[in-house]
């Protein structure tokens, strides 16, 4: 039935994906994956444009409900449609605006419905509905990229965490859990430039300073974990986003870390990628 495809949207730091989803089954329709690099830092008018263009590709793809769920990165007002990101490497020209309002009069197609859900609780929701994480009561979700973002999951349900603020060594997980502080440590301990993890991950050859890095981010994970294991009790972790793809480089000494505290759940970094998210997105609707 049209009424069960539903086009769920993945917005990121530095690009956008989007594809129609059945939401009776949790599939992708083929032929409706879009995906284009976003600049960030660019004026809205450019940025709504960018998005719409993407989100029309895969509306006109196949038949749909003329529904769309996005999974957009916080601050962000999700009820109302409203943009709170500031100061946060994207999206500032959006500050203060009716996102909603600006996508509906820039798309041509038909649309009945646009819902704003929080990235990392429509990724937690994906994994939790279709993934190894479903068999889990309670589930804790990450997001790593140029942001940090977090989800918590009870009995298959998802919601955003908002662990992106709690304190954490006299900052907060953002300050330690995003691309940004990858770069910034990088840069320090070589005195070379990069610019964002990717390029640090591709382009440079894996050495000491490069494992530095990732050492001492799985040691700072896992102090905070530890910190919300005494808190929450939870049965599974979940990674997802880009940095999460260098898992081999953190992964090991996280495992360590957390087992030398004594926190007994399983890691799992998500093998749907992107996807999770388009999925956990549209079947919230």
């Amino acid at each position: 039935m049209i009424d069960n495809i539903v086009l769920g949207v993945d917005i990121g730091g530095s690009h956008i994906t989007s594809a129609l989803v059945d939401v009776g089954d949790g599939t992708i329709l083929k032929g409706s994956v879009n995906r284009e690099k976003i600049d960030s830092f660019a004026d809205a008018e450019h940025i709504i444009r960018n998005w719409c263009i993407v989100m029309d590709r895969s509306l006109q793809s196949a038949a749909n409900a003329g529904k769309i769920a996005i999974a957009m990165p916080g601050p962000f007002d999700y009820q109302n449609g409203i943009s709170y990101m500031k100061g946060m490497g994207k999206y500032d020209a959006l500050y203060g605006m009716d996102v909603r309002k600006l996508m509906l009069s820039e798309l041509k197609y038909k649309v009945n419905e646009l819902h704003f859900k929080n990235d990392a609780g429509c990724f937690l929701q994906g994994e939790i509905s279709h993934g190894p994480a479903a068999a889990y009561k309670l589930v804790v979700g990450f997001t790593l990229g140029t942001g940090f973002g977090s989800a918590f999951g009870r009995d298959g349900v998802a919601m955003d965490a908002d662990y992106w603020c709690h304190p954490l060594m006299g900052g907060i997980c953002e300050d330690f859990f995003s691309s940004r502080w990858f770069v910034s440590k990088y840069n320090d301990y070589t005195g070379l430039v990069v610019n964002n993890v990717k390029e640090l991950i591709d382009d440079i050859v894996i050495g000491g300073p490069l494992l530095q890095v990732f050492d001492e981010f799985s040691m700072n994970m896992g102090a905070f974990l530890t910190q919300l294991y005494k808190k929450q009790k939870f049965d599974c972790i979940v990674f997802g986003g880009n940095i999460s793809n260098a898992s081999t480089l953190f992964l090991p000494q996280l495992k360590y870390y957390i087992q030398t505290m004594a926190i007994p759940v399983p890691i799992y970094i998500s093998a749907k990628g992107e996807t999770a998210a388009l999925i956990g997105a549209a079947c919230s609707v």
